[in-house]
């Protein structure tokens, strides 16, 4: 029987045959594993990799979540509430894909919609769908204070675990599919808007062009010799505002372009450095973006793949579509005088905070006036939030003094007149 007799760690582990011993420095001595063994708490450091199965009978305690894992929310761009076909992306805004919010300051102009993914993709990637982008107006020559990059926003009541702000503060790594017709240099960061604003970056390389390619990226709570996450600067609040800002960029220009990679500061330069391209340079060039994932710890771990109806409800939190109709009743309502009226409706699940509404679509809105003849009265102008409680499913609309000819104490009902309306509440951080 030959052991091992250099080189050895406490627990080290060494099988013979159908038999496993365990190293005990502090003796000196091979341990035979036994039966009588099972309730014994073995440590194994470094990887461990099996070919056959592997069968643990206590139990199995991991040291990060194997659910829940992934920060990001549509992270596999599967829910699309606002639109999925070319729309232009620009103006600080959520124009497309659930919770990814655009924004632009080139002279050039950038479109986005949903990219459907071809068995081939699939195949590569594990993912059905993905955000697209093209340039339609070209910028070759960005100014310094110039940019076009877009983000996700996460609560930061969801990052409390990170332990920003103290000594313990973890080690988070960032990963996600990418294809591009255009390669080079690009960057993605993170900016951490509570207590002191700090940001950090790092970039990555799309090598191939129009070729899908994975990419992994690590930010530890000291990168680049900083202690600014582990002091109180770090600290994310405990509330329901914004608590990350996890960013890709597309183009920068020296203001927000020039910093070190892999170095937190709160330099607003620090959303890329000077080798980044510029995306925005030629109408030819295409941007895909997939399977987003941040999580806790320095290795990126298989895609967490929740359900489009997880992804869905998670998504409705910050932006609900009540309704989106041709010529059908939406909401019913109750008049106060002549003019006004108020009217309640069910959210798909709790809000972020208080929403405002979203109208829009074609045609008018009508309050049809079943108690009454003659024609209904409608409006194009918005209502506003009357009410609305945290934690509850439900707001009350106020039509404001926008109607005429309602009878007081009546119940109209909201519907779509002359054309597709959409009602929309939006809580978006």
């Amino acid at each position: 029987m030959a052991f091992p007799t250099s080189g050895l760690t406490n627990n080290q582990v060494h099988k013979e045959g159908n038999r496993a011993f365990v190293y005990d420095s502090a003796l000196g001595v091979w341990d035979q594993v036994t039966e009588t063994d099972r309730t014994d708490t073995k440590i194994i450091t470094g990887d461990v990799t099996t070919s056959g199965n592997l069968t643990v009978t206590g139990d199995f305690v991991p040291s990060t979540p194997l659910s829940n894992r992934n920060l990001i929310i549509n992270g596999g761009m599967q829910v699309w509430q606002r639109a999925t076909a070319t729309t232009t992306a620009a103006g600080n805004a959520y124009k497309t894909v659930d919770r990814w919010k655009f924004d632009g300051t080139t002279d050039g102009v950038l479109t986005s919609e949903k990219h459907d993914m071809s068995l081939a993709e699939i195949d590569a990637t594990g993912h059905g769908s993905a955000l697209q982008l093209d340039v339609t107006t070209a910028d070759a020559s960005l100014a310094a204070g110039q940019y076009a990059y877009f983000r996700q926003y996460i609560e930061a009541q969801n990052l409390q675990h990170l332990q920003y702000g103290t000594a313990n503060a973890k080690t988070i790594t960032l990963s996600f599919w990418v294809k591009s017709n255009k390669t080079g240099i690009y960057a993605a960061g993170i900016l951490k808007p509570d207590t002191t604003a700090y940001k950090i970056f790092d970039e990555y390389t799309i090598n191939a062009a129009d070729t899908w390619e994975k990419k992994t990226i690590t930010f530890t709570p000291t990168a680049g010799s900083t202690t600014l996450i582990t002091n109180s600067g770090g600290i994310i609040n405990n509330d329901n505002g914004q608590g990350f800002e996890v960013h890709f960029g597309l183009a920068w220009g020296s203001t927000n372009g020039s910093g070190t990679a892999q170095t937190w500061s709160t330099s607003s330069a620090y959303y890329a450095s000077t080798n980044h391209v510029n995306w925005m340079d030629s109408t030819s060039n295409n941007f895909y973006l997939t399977g987003v994932q941040l999580e806790v710890g320095s290795n990126a771990t298989p895609f967490e793949h929740r359900s489009y109806t997880e992804e869905f409800f998670m998504c409705n939190r910050y932006y609900t579509r009540i309704a989106n109709d041709y010529h059908g009743q939406l909401i019913l309502c109750w008049a106060v005088g002549t003019s006004r009226w108020y009217g309640e409706c069910r959210t798909k699940n709790a809000l972020r905070a208080t929403p405002t509404v979203v109208w829009g679509g074609s045609g008018s809105w009508s309050t049809h006036k079943s108690q009454t003849s003659g024609v209904n009265p409608s409006s194009t102008t918005a209502p506003t939030i009357a009410d609305w409680t945290e934690g509850f499913y439900h707001v009350t609309l106020d039509s404001g003094n926008n109607f005429t000819g309602l009878t007081d104490g009546g119940g109209p009902y909201l519907a779509t007149f002359g054309g597709a309306r959409i009602l929309s509440l939006d809580a978006e951080l």
